[in-house]
């Protein structure tokens, strides 16, 4: 009798694969079904053979070194003639659970005894030890083996089946391979500025590379954003867990608002989304998704559409940015009017002693009245960006959008990015689909000098504007010609698009090469700082013909050997 048994045992896991099982036995013995895909396959094949077998399948979704997902014509061929088909090793219908994830089982199979069982008596019960390939101990604390059996994929499910039917055990489950669907950002199709498509008719491939630089960084949490705006929501579920510690200049403290807006001022949470609203799965998804977030409050809208502020607040404002909440990045979505001497000492302090002497980079839209760019983006000291079109154009009343106003250009544009129906955060948790003008484009640029400093935040201000404009894309050649230009020394250079489209991606590999670990047998002769990845090590180095040289490093800096600072020249460490 015993004999019969066993040949049962070996005979139902030969010819099982034409009975799949549907269910296995969860803790607590509730059976987890799976609907039974018929018409899609997992195959195990001799790689060599993988061709010759690809003419049996309706369409491979998934071709790798270890299997393939198909589907199949179930009119035209039967999983019987799969399995004996010389090329291929193992097959097994793919199951789908009641949520839509695909599964297949692999040869393995999580078991939890119950107290006073084994794992070998558990597997003798059902007489799998002479299927068994090896048991591993994963779990120590909670006791949980892997058993990977030596028996067809489709046999797996049975195998589990018959382990938990024992009552030997807590549980029995396969170990699935899962075609899981990575949890998006809703919204995140529609951010053109990102990732371009074609959306809103759009010409595909114009857009900021955002998603190459996520595979670098998506930022350091230690880099923050200041967005100087008329507040940010601060309960908004898309930003609430980048925010930190706001600032309200309208009241010149850190209560009042605390930060957030006025109610139906929408302006600068649309900004702040733009910028580094949170990878969460539940909406947009920001340039710098973790980097954090200061909100600044220096403004308010009246009852005709218009801000209402001061420049003694917006003195505070960027004071507070750079000097008490130690922004690296601040960003203004906003401008014009009259040249203040207060304000652009506040921003020039800002570029030079922000980040503790690295300096703080200020980014400021171009503005919006197709004419010459306004101030403060026409200061030198900060990035001026003007806004394009999701066709690769200058945002103007003829570029492809068809929105009604043109992005400001000319001499001190520096610098390009997304300005047209911009997907981000609004009011009340919600969000908005057109946000427009060089407002939206500015936060793009402070998201990717945020990114920058991500990799690299030894970098000093400099650094981080010549990174940023030298990678710039040159966008649409066969509207606009790119030529050397005196008084912008970041490449070539164009009237309406600056030094062209922001390149996160060519930014951030640009600041990830441009630390060094050793500063070795150099002359300087022009003002030079060199940035320590971490540790440097300074050796045989000269300084001369009255030349600055700087060193910064996160971690120490370790001079060794020969080390020269001539008369008039300066050595500086920090």
């Amino acid at each position: 009798m015993k004999k019969i048994i066993v040949a049962f045992g070996i005979l139902f896991f030969c010819l099982s694969v034409f009975a799949q099982s549907d269910f296995f036995y969860g803790t607590g013995g509730e059976k987890i079904h799976f609907k039974i895909r018929k018409d899609m396959v997992l195959v195990k094949a001799k790689q060599e053979a993988k061709e010759n077998i690809s003419s049996l399948f309706k369409n491979i979704e998934i071709n790798n070194p270890e299997f393939i997902i198909a589907t199949i014509d179930t009119a035209q061929i039967q999983l019987k003639s799969l399995q004996q088909n010389q090329d291929i090793t193992d097959i097994t219908y793919m199951l789908e659970y009641s949520d839509g994830v695909l599964q297949a089982p692999t040869e393995g199979v999580f078991v939890k005894c119950r107290e006073g069982q084994t794992i070998d008596k558990v597997m003798s019960k059902v007489d799998l030890q002479k299927v068994v390939k090896s048991i591993r101990l994963i779990n120590s604390k909670q006791q949980i083996f892997r058993a990977e059996l030596n028996v067809s994929l489709n046999d797996i499910m049975d195998a589990a089946i018959r382990l938990y039917e024992t009552g030997l055990v807590e549980f029995a489950e396969p170990d699935f391979m899962r075609l899981l669907h990575p949890a998006a950002n809703p919204y995140f199709p529609n951010q053109w500025g990102l990732e371009n498509t074609g959306q809103y008719g759009g010409i595909a491939g114009y857009d900021i590379k955002a998603e190459s630089a996520w595979g670098i960084t998506k930022g350091d949490s230690n880099i923050k954003i200041a967005v100087i705006d008329e507040g940010v929501e601060l309960t908004h579920p898309d930003l609430s867990g980048n925010l930190l510690s706001g600032f309200d200049a309208t009241t010149g403290s850190s209560s009042g608002s605390g930060g957030g807006p006025q109610a139906g001022d929408y302006h600068g949470t649309c900004c702040a989304g733009i910028a580094a609203a949170l990878d969460n799965n539940i909406g947009i998804i920001g340039v710098a998704p973790s980097c954090k977030i200061i909100p600044i409050r220096i403004a308010y809208n009246n009852s005709s559409g218009n801000w209402v502020t001061y420049d003694s607040w917006i003195k505070n404002g960027i004071e507070y940015a750079w000097s008490t909440a130690d922004a690296d990045v601040l960003s203004n979505s906003w401008g014009g009017g009259a040249p203040s001497s207060t304000i652009t000492s506040e921003i020039q302090n800002a570029v030079t002693y922000g980040r503790n002497g690295k300096g703080s980079l200020v980014v400021f839209c171009s503005m919006n009245g197709n004419s010459a760019v306004a101030y403060p983006a026409s200061l030198s000291t900060v990035i001026a960006v003007g806004a394009i079109s999701q066709c690769g154009e200058r945002k103007s009343f003829s570029s492809c959008d068809g929105e009604g106003w043109g992005s400001n250009y000319g001499t001190n544009l520096d610098i390009i990015a997304p300005g047209v129906k911009i997907y981000t955060t609004t009011l009340n948790g919600n969000y908005i689909s057109d946000f427009n003008g060089t407002s939206a484009a500015c936060p793009h640029v402070a998201g990717v000098a945020a990114l920058v400093l991500s990799v690299n935040p030894n970098l000093i201000v400099q650094q981080v504007r010549n990174i940023i404009e030298s990678t710039a894309q040159k966008v649409r050649p066969d509207l606009y010609t790119y030529s050397t230009t005196s008084g912008h020394p970041n490449g070539t250079w164009n009237n309406e698009m600056g030094y062209g489209l922001v390149n996160a991606y060519a930014a951030v590999q640009a600041a990830a090469s441009s630390c060094v670990d050793n500063f070795i047998n150099q002359t300087v002769s022009t003002n030079q700082t060199v940035v320590g990845c971490d540790d440097l090590t300074v050796q045989n180095v000269t300084v001369t013909n009255n030349a600055q040289l700087k060193l910064e490093a996160s971690g120490e800096v370790t001079i060794n050997g020969l080390f020269e600072v001539q008369s008039g020249s300066v050595l500086e460490i920090k």
